[in-house]
C-alpha cells in the first residue's frame, strides 16, 4: 500500500518560518533542517505506526537534530500533517485543522 502525504497549508507556513527562524539564527541551517524534516516525513511514510498515538488519533514525529515535532494523522491511505512546531512550544489549533 502506498501512501500519499498531505500536508495542510499551516504545517507548510509552520515549516517555512521554522526554516527561515533557523537560518537566520545560523547560516546554512535552514536548509539542513529541511532535510531532516524531509527525512522524517519519509520515516512516516515508510512507518505510519512508527510513533506512539497520542491525542485524539495524532502521532509527534520527531525531527532528528532539532527539536521540532511533525503532528500527524493516518486516515486511510493519506497521512495528514497537522503542524510542524518547536518541542517547547504549544502547538496552537491544529487539533481544528481539518482532515
Amino acid at each position: 500500500m502506498r501512501l500519499r502525504l498531505v500536508i495542510h497549508e499551516e504545517a507548510f507556513r509552520e515549516l517555512d518560518e521554522a526554516e527561515r527562524y533557523i537560518e537566520v539564527r545560523r547560516s546554512g541551517y535552514g536548509r539542513k533542517f529541511r532535510a531532516e524534516v524531509g527525512a522524517c516525513l519519509q520515516f512516516i511514510l515508510e512507518h505510519p505506526s512508527g510513533y506512539a498515538l497520542r491525542h485524539a488519533g495524532f502521532r509527534y514525529g520527531v525531527v532528528a537534530k532539532f527539536p521540532y515535532r511533525v503532528i500527524y494523522k493516518v486516515h486511510g491511505d493519506d497521512v495528514f500533517i497537522a503542524a510542524v512546531y518547536h518541542g517547547k512550544r504549544k502547538p496552537q489549533g491544529w487539533m481544528d485543522r481539518k482532515i
